[in-house]
């Protein structure tokens, strides 16, 4: 570990006080001391501030406020940052074990950013399928061992490959609702850079706002997701790579209908659907719902 690199982070919130203080506790709580965190406030109500206020004399974190957009909030983040080298997004319901910047620090050696593990409450996996051993990650692997909680990135890196897309992530004005890390890590692999993952860098969340599966509402947001997979498909794979990403929800459709799990084959059919208007470019007819984490 080099302890002279400056890690800093940028978490971007819509007005969860509570998930906030545990985030900031748990960067309080690390081995390895934050250079500097900015909240980006997208909330507009004032739990957010006097949090920040409680963690001033402790930390050194600052708030800046913005109109909603995950990736607008991120860019904005950034550009508040004095100086550092390596800068972290955690999501505001996340959390840090007390290592995890300082394995950060061990791990980022010459690669432009290094992904960690994502564990839910419990300490297992969460959202993805993340690996037991580090791995340097591809095209095909950054879609399972890197989101964006998990990754730290270098100034450098962040320098050369630019923002995240503001067209893209939950809050975005397209229809688009995710996908911006995943193009931001694409970006930096077409201009050569590594990109590391390591489990012994964990980051925890918990999500009770999460829709049960089975639910409209599961199914809803899976369409809305899918959507910006999609789009990242368009934007960085041939009609082979876009074949591929179909056929992976057209193929849970129709095993779940030979098991005939009717409400699980809607939800494999949405999520079709949704990579097929990312891919395109053409929406379809969905009743109105809004669902977004961020």
């Amino acid at each position: 570990m080099n302890p002279s690199i400056r890690v800093s982070l940028v978490v971007t919130t819509i007005g969860r006080p509570e998930s906030l203080d545990r985030l900031l506790r748990s960067v309080f709580e690390q081995s390895l001391p934050v250079t500097e965190m900015i909240v980006v406030d997208q909330s507009g109500a004032t739990g957010t501030a006097e949090v920040v206020e409680r963690w001033r004399e402790r930390l050194p974190v600052r708030r800046v406020t913005t109109p909603r957009g995950l990736s607008a909030g991120r860019n904005a983040g950034v550009a508040a940052l004095s100086e550092y080298d390596v800068v972290g997004f955690p999501d505001d319901d996340t959390w840090y074990a007390p290592e995890t910047l300082a394995q950060v620090c061990a791990a980022i050696g010459a690669y432009g950013v290094v992904s960690g593990m994502l564990l839910d409450a419990a300490g297992r996996p969460a959202q993805l399928a993340f690996g037991a051993d580090p791995a340097v990650l591809d095209s095909t692997t950054v879609w399972s061992q890197a989101i964006e909680a998990t990754c730290f990135y270098t100034a450098a890196f962040m320098s050369a490959v630019g923002d995240f897309d503001e067209g893209l992530g939950a809050g975005s004005t397209t229809p688009w609702q995710s996908g911006e890390g995943t193009d931001l890590l694409l970006r930096g692999l077409r201009s050569g850079w590594s990109i590391a993952y390591d489990p012994r860098i964990t980051v925890y969340e918990d999500n009770p706002s999460a829709p049960a599966t089975g639910t409209r509402e599961s199914r809803v947001r899976a369409r809305h997701v899918a959507r910006g997979t999609g789009r990242v498909y368009r934007r960085h794979y041939g009609w082979r790579g876009r074949l591929r990403t179909l056929a992976r929800p057209l193929g849970g459709a129709l095993l779940s209908v030979a098991r005939a799990r009717w409400a699980e084959a809607s939800w494999h059919l949405q999520r079709l659907v949704g990579r097929l208007e990312g891919i395109t470019g053409i929406l379809l007819p969905v009743r109105r719902h809004v669902y977004s984490k961020a």
